[in-house]
């Protein structure tokens, strides 16, 4: 009988980075412990374009901690905003704090707690500040999110303007439509200024278990990354200068309208029926692969800083 080791191991060799990178990440670690870091035990299918079936670390709500008491990792250089939401829309990192809208509201979390939304009007916004923005710049953006529903097309983060053929800033969606049976296809996509765009492959995503999200862009290159692996990278046309400046409030589950948000004319909402976590802005850097894997697996351990 196959192990859940033997999962799990199957999971990296699915997702691994190229060989020499993977080897600088194991490079010193205790095969043990990274055995022992999940913390909820259970494993999340993801369904890539090509029809192969590959199996990522994912995380139930309320799991109890595994293995041995996990090592604190603070966070990176470059940190500009964190919002845990344990209990409070405050910003630990720079005092930018979050307002809740609707019925939002904290609930359990990965970490502690979380902000929780239940997809018919609530939503997290924090007021736009200059040091939100991270204009032509290496940027990294990461948290976790778990879904009640996935139907549809919905927003995750975005500091984004709709404003007709006009685009301004970045957003970050989930769509979900119906294939055979009960699989769905899911993709999840980035969205910036110019109407770039990177998307992922056709997955299959389990509700009611956390997935770490972050995207990161490095150059002209744009990157999401799900569970500390690369799913989606796309380079931005030679010569192109894609500034992700905007002014619109940084909102987490919601699509900014003419309510809410001066210049943007989509009214739709696209708001999140789940839980956001432990949101991360890093202004003027890339996170190395091996920095948001650390992140990751403490988080998972609540081995945070």
């Amino acid at each position: 009988m196959r192990s859940y080791k033997d999962d799990l191991e199957q999971a990296r060799r699915a997702l691994r980075p190229p060989e020499n990178a993977y080897e600088r990440l194991l490079r010193g670690r205790d095969r043990k412990r990274r055995n022992n870091r999940i913390a909820a035990g259970v494993l999340g299918l993801v369904l890539a374009s090509s029809g192969l079936l590959a199996v990522v670390s994912a995380f139930t709500l309320g799991g109890e901690e595994a293995g041995p008491s996990p090592k604190c990792v603070p966070s990176p250089p470059g940190l500009v905003g964190w919002w845990p939401g344990d209990g409070s829309a405050s910003d630990v990192a720079g005092g930018r704090d979050a307002i809740l809208h609707g019925d939002a509201t904290f609930g359990p979390g990965l970490v502690g707690q979380a902000f929780v939304l239940d997809g018919a009007g609530d939503f997290v916004s924090v007021p736009n500040d200059p040091a939100l923005n991270v204009g032509t710049g290496d940027f990294t953006v990461a948290w976790w999110a778990m879904f009640d529903a996935t139907e549809g097309e919905r927003v995750l983060l975005e500091k984004w303007i709709q404003g007709g053929e006009d685009v301004m800033g970045w957003t970050v969606t989930m769509s979900e439509k119906p294939l055979e049976g009960t699989v769905v296809d899911t993709t999840f996509t980035l969205e910036t200024t110019g109407g770039f765009s990177v998307k992922t492959p056709a997955l299959r995503v389990d509700q009611r278990t956390w997935i770490h999200f972050a995207v990161r862009r490095r150059g002209n290159t744009f990157e999401l990354l799900m569970n500390g692996e690369v799913v989606a990278s796309k380079a931005a046309p030679k010569g192109t200068v894609i500034d992700l400046d905007s002014p619109a409030s940084l909102k987490f589950g919601h699509r900014g309208g003419p309510e809410d948000t001066p210049g943007s004319i989509d009214d739709r909402g696209l708001f999140l029926d789940g839980r956001i976590d432990e949101v991360r802005l890093f202004v003027g850097r890339a996170l190395f692969n091996d920095e948001i894997r650390a992140i990751v697996e403490a988080e998972a351990n609540r081995g945070r800083c």
